[in-house]
């Protein structure tokens, strides 16, 4: 069995919760390229014929708000054209659903915790959008998703280019007021060595592959939201995905065994932060 440890690079907090924020401005007005995304996937979504719709960001959008707020706003402007009577979810309804189940409210910022409560929400389509950050720019993504079908329709990408080359390249860190847990979202492609710094898991026994799962031969993906906390153990480890014949509670005991080295924030200190987990189960 392989377990897998992943830090999602493209993950975000709640907008009013940031400590630190790096945010370029490039226009007054809605550049032009950011029409074009949002004219492509309204089109995309029209073409399912559904009419209620959530638009939420991802968290690389928290390396400059205003670009996905145009997105956004174009987006809807589009949907309300071309779809008669369309019916937009409010992210608050998610987050309200995502914390009676457990999960704390800035999960909402995941793409993956997003896909598996859309339909509870009432959405018939999710569409994502976020930010990739670049030397000379931002690559801006949106992908369109059929949440009754539970699969990806389309995805749409275009290039802003800014005024000025930025050589920074540190992580963002945003910490919820309420849960006072952190996220680190990278610039970049690559995790760099400054502050903050991502957990690292140091101790990470693989789960155990049941006998009741290796006889039906069931395969595939445990995925978990987990706090690491800022002694360096998992807590509020919450199920997003997971698998049947006991293989979601073997991954969920054993990521509560793990030992991490905590993530760092700015000012060198040991910081609670939000990671998912995922363990992938595969026949040997």
């Amino acid at each position: 069995m392989n377990c897998r440890f992943k830090i999602a690079l493209s993950s975000g907090i709640l907008y009013a919760a940031m400590l630190s924020i790096f945010s370029v401005r490039i226009s007054a007005q809605t550049p032009p390229e950011i029409e074009s995304l949002a004219t492509r996937t309204a089109d995309r979504v029209t073409k399912t014929q559904q009419q209620h719709i959530f638009v939420a960001g991802l968290g690389g959008c928290q390396l400059d708000l205003e670009l996905c707020t145009f997105f956004e706003e174009s987006l809807r402007a589009d949907l309300e054209k071309s779809i008669p009577g369309v019916r937009f979810i409010v992210r608050e309804s998610v987050t309200n659903i995502l914390e009676g189940r457990g999960f704390l409210a800035l999960d909402a910022y995941f793409s993956d915790v997003l896909k598996a409560v859309s339909t509870q929400a009432g959405a018939d389509v999710l569409v994502t959008d976020t930010l990739k950050w670049q030397a000379d720019g931002f690559e801006v993504t949106s992908e369109v998703f059929d949440a009754a079908q539970a699969k990806k329709l389309d995805l749409f990408q275009v290039k802003i280019i800014r005024a000025q080359m930025d050589s920074g390249r540190e992580p963002l860190l945003f910490t919820d007021p309420q849960s006072k847990v952190s996220l680190i979202v990278p610039r970049g492609s690559q995790i760099t060595n400054a502050w903050p710094e991502y957990p690292k898991c140091v101790r990470c026994p693989d789960p155990i592959y049941t006998e009741e799962a290796r006889s039906h031969r069931i395969q595939g993906r445990v995925l978990l939201m987990v706090t690491v906390t800022q002694q360096g153990v998992s807590e509020n480890i919450d199920v997003v995905d997971g698998l049947d014949e006991g293989l979601t509670a073997q991954a969920v005991a054993a990521v509560r065994r793990w030992q991490f080295k905590p993530g760092i924030g700015k000012d060198g200190k040991p910081i609670a932060t939000r990671v998912p987990i995922e363990a992938t189960f595969r026949m040997r």
